[in-house]
This record gives structure tokens, C-alpha cells and sequence, in this order.
């Protein structure tokens, strides 16, 4: 019996982090509430990412790629979210779209560097446009 009353605890334990880890300020909520300004400063941080990715593409390591392409969504481009797509939900969408899955599928898939440059030149190009929208 104290066995599966240890199991038990063990049991409610992960669950009450669990249900600790989805109230409280998770990232969505904080994404929620990042201004324009937090937003850009998120867009440069991404910026970065993305020439980072490309570099680890050049020197071989597309896993790197991959968990840096990632980073740079989950963890920054998710504070963007909102306000862009309170602007231009439109250019929100599709910045999501080529950072959290064109962009990965690509490095994934093997591509050369070149065409992964090709397409990190594009997404800075609309995260430029991104920012515009976020001064006005």
C-alpha cells in the first residue's frame, strides 16, 4: 500500500505541473500581450536566426538548421504573431507559414545552401515589410 500511495503522489505531482505549465503566462498569453515595439525587437532576434541557419546549412549540420529554424518560431516569432496579425493578418499567416514549415521542410529535405539563402532572403524581405507594419 505506501507503494502506490508513493505512485499516486507521483502521479498528482505531474499533474499539477502540467496544469501549472498551461495557466499562469504561457507563451501564448505573453505573445498576446507583446506591443508593436516587443515585436520588432522579436523580428530582428529572428533575423539573426535565420543567418545562423543558413550558416550551419553551409557548414553541413542541417539538424542544427532545423532545431535553430524552430527556435526562432516557437520562441520569437510567436511574440509577433498578434500584433502583425492585428495589422495584416494576411502577411502574419504567411510569414508563419515560411518560417514554421516552408523553410524547415526545405532544410529537412536536403536542400543545398543555396536555395535555402534563397528562401531566408525572402522571409527577411517580409519581415522587413513586417516591421513596416508594426511602425505605423
Amino acid at each position: 500500500m505506501p507503494r502506490l500511495h508513493g505512485v499516486l503522489v507521483l502521479v498528482v505531482a505531474a499533474f499539477a505541473l502540467a496544469a501549472a505549465g498551461c495557466g499562469g503566462s504561457s507563451d501564448s498569453e505573453e505573445s498576446e500581450d507583446a506591443t508593436p515595439a516587443e515585436a520588432i525587437a522579436e523580428i530582428a532576434t529572428i533575423k539573426t536566426a535565420l543567418d545562423d541557419a543558413v550558416g550551419q546549412v553551409r557548414a553541413g549540420d542541417a539538424d542544427a538548421a532545423d532545431t535553430t529554424v524552430g527556435d526562432a518560431y516557437l520562441e520569437h516569432f510567436e511574440h509577433v504573431e498578434d500584433p502583425l496579425g492585428e495589422r495584416d493578418h494576411d502577411l502574419m499567416e504567411e510569414l508563419e507559414e515560411a518560417i514554421s514549415t516552408d523553410l524547415r521542410n526545405q532544410i529537412k529535405a536536403g536542400e543545398d545552401a543555396a536555395a535555402i539563402e534563397a528562401s531566408v532572403a525572402e522571409i527577411k524581405s517580409d519581415l522587413d515589410r513586417a516591421v513596416e507594419v508594426l511602425q505605423d
